[in-house]
């Protein structure tokens, strides 16, 4: 009877160690892309969502290859398939940015620099309070898990309706860095 016991103890035990090893083992799919390379295609985007009025989604994005695009969307508001909050699949992506055209490129030696830090700005703290009916912007950067082919939004920062930050310093580097290409490629008034 006591090593009956015994033996369940131990399988107890045991199971208990498994399973918790199994946890450590696994990480979450963020942790897992931050020990990958970024290899999407789209790594910032700066996008504003209007509904006051109507709906209006228009945004700048710009491409692992450098080149800088723009589009806008007005009437039937664009939704992700869901998949999780932050998680876009690749087809969202080109759905999202349908009609785009090219409206500049960056130096890419000095994207490259900024790809750097986009996983640096994953391992940030996002706050955000709730999210209104108006209107806001927000700044993200992207990484993309080329398993799934989808693309997990990385907050780095929110105004507006949308007010949100990242507590990463590489989060305001890149938020830095996309209003700087924002205006550079901005058509002068």
């Amino acid at each position: 009877m006591r090593d009956r016991t015994v033996r369940k103890a131990i399988v107890r035990s045991a199971g208990i160690v498994l399973a918790l090893l199994a946890g450590v083992g696994c990480s979450s799919t963020t942790d897992r892309l931050l020990d990958e390379e970024v290899t999407g295609d789209i790594l910032l985007e700066s996008y504003s969502v209007e509904m006051t009025w109507g709906y209006k989604l228009s945004g700048m994005y710009i491409k692992a290859d450098g080149t800088v695009w723009s589009y806008e969307h007005t009437g039937t508001p664009w939704y992700p398939d869901k998949l999780k909050p932050g998680e876009l699949s690749a087809r969202d992506m080109l759905t999202k940015h349908k009609g785009a055209r090219q409206i500049g490129s960056v130096d890419p030696t000095l994207l490259h620099d900024m790809a750097a830090m986009i996983k640096p700005a994953a391992r940030g703290k996002v706050t955000r309070p709730a999210a209104g009916a108006g209107g806001g912007t927000l700044e993200v950067a992207y990484l993309f898990d080329p398993k799934l082919s989808t693309y997990r939004e990385i907050i780095l920062a929110g105004q507006g309706d949308r007010v949100a930050s990242n507590s990463a310093p590489e989060a305001q580097m890149l938020v830095d860095y996309l209003r700087e290409v924002e205006k550079l490629v901005e058509p002068a008034s």
